[in-house]
């Protein structure tokens, strides 16, 4: 009995195994029919996107580590990148405004068309007045005049430019001549009179010569005020709500509430017919009792700003909780203020100095420079926008600007060597 019930299931499993071997078969054969080469070909197409996703997101994610660990890098990093396209879509838009008001004229006032033989509105003018727009870098639609100006102001590469560039007549052609060359920085070059550079002068060439002499004098400038202003801020501070704060922080506040050039006129005047001083910064009664005056008015402007900067920050660290915790343990309050309260408000003040600087180079010195007649800087954005000369405003806002990333630079990187809690990278 037993035999025939083994028999039996040996049976029932050849026939099971049987079924399975011939299901499997089947199904076999229904995926061969389903799959194609055709799908297996979509796969290999998709791989090549599926490749730039996962470098995408690789590249994404280092993105966040370096964001993460070096916070304050990252940081300057954003604001100095705002700050380049900010100041790209600035000078885009000066740029479309001043090609808007600059009639053609301008471009070719020192030809005499009559002596020329050439009449308004001929074949000969216009043709002249196109190789002058070529010359000078203002010819073709707006938007590529805008592109390639950015272009050549970008020191990531080369741009080709003709130096010391002439308008020649012949053969019944005006042909533009000159020196070709490749820069790495274009700013265009000065098609105005004011100057008194001669057309197409290259801007950055008259730049040079003059930031020497804006920058020492507002440099100087600069740190006359520091080296007053610092003390002068302290000593308000520690007399907090006293005479000599009152006298100290009241004059200062005057002195920011006056206008500028009101304070630069009077020192002006003063200077000239009271004390003697000349009035012209280069000429026969040019000394340095006369050059001193454009220094001083620089200090009167930026000097009641350092007062009340330094005045706050270290009120502000004299209440702080942890300099009422140092007295309440017995330090001496010099010990406390030398070695916390002024050092935690110098941080502060030392980051500022960059920005101070630029400000007064291309801010405060405009009305100095002007008065005493100094071959500065602003000498430029004054006959520029007077004679509509586009690459000369355009220069000195790029270069002003430029200076002035610089300086935040300058100030974060000051910030994180001279502030202990302040880090480059996180650990």
């Amino acid at each position: 009995m037993k035999n025939k019930l083994n028999d039996t299931s040996d049976d029932l499993n050849i026939s099971t195994s049987n079924e399975k071997k011939t299901f499997d078969n089947k199904e076999i054969e229904k995926l061969f029919e389903e799959v194609s080469l055709d799908d297996q070909v979509n796969i290999n197409n998709s791989g090549f996107f599926e490749k730039i996703k996962y470098w995408f997101l690789k590249f994404n994610n280092s993105r966040v580590d370096f964001l993460n660990k070096a916070p304050l890098v990252s940081y300057s990093i954003k604001r100095i990148l705002y700050a380049i396209l900010t100041l790209y879509i600035a000078i885009s838009v000066i740029f479309v405004l001043l090609r808007l008001v600059t009639p053609d004229s301008t471009f070719i006032m020192d030809i005499d068309l009559e002596r020329a033989g050439i009449n308004y509105g001929s074949e000969e003018y216009w043709n002249l007045l196109n190789i002058r727009k070529s010359m000078l870098g203002v010819d073709g639609p707006l938007i590529s005049q805008i592109f390639s100006y950015l272009s050549n102001i970008t020191p990531l590469w080369r741009s080709n430019v003709i130096l010391n560039p002439r308008v020649v007549f012949e053969y019944g052609e005006f042909t533009i001549t000159g020196d070709e060359t490749r820069m790495f920085m274009y700013l265009g070059v000065i098609f105005g009179q004011d100057t008194g550079f001669p057309r197409g002068y290259l801007v950055q060439e008259a730049f040079r010569g003059a930031i020497p002499v804006s920058f020492m004098i507002g440099g100087l400038g600069v740190l006359i005020s520091y080296v007053l202003g610092v003390p002068l801020g302290i000593l308000s501070a520690k007399n907090k709500e006293k005479w000599q704060d009152n006298t100290i922080n009241g004059v200062s506040l005057i002195l920011l509430a006056i206008p500028a050039i009101v304070i630069i006129k009077l020192l002006y005047e003063f200077s000239i017919y009271f004390l003697g001083a000349g009035a012209l910064w280069d000429g026969a009664s040019s000394s340095t009792f006369t050059r001193m005056f454009p220094v001083i008015g620089i200090v009167l402007l930026i000097m009641p700003m350092i007062i009340v900067n330094t005045r706050r920050f270290v009120v502000d660290e004299m209440t702080a909780d942890y300099t009422k915790f140092a007295l309440s343990k017995g330090l001496s309050g010099k010990y406390v203020f030398f070695v916390h309260v002024f050092r935690n408000a110098g941080v502060r003040l030392v980051r500022d100095i960059p920005i101070m600087f630029i400000i007064t180079l291309f801010g405060s010195s405009i009305l100095v420079e002007q008065h005493w007649t100094i071959p500065g800087m602003s000498q430029f954005i004054l006959s520029g926008v007077r004679d509509k000369d586009t690459f000369l405003v355009l220069g000195y806002i790029y270069l002003s600007a430029s200076a002035g990333i610089l300086s935040t630079l300058a100030g974060d990187l000051a910030l994180a060597v001279l502030d202990p809690r302040v880090k480059l990278t996180s650990k």
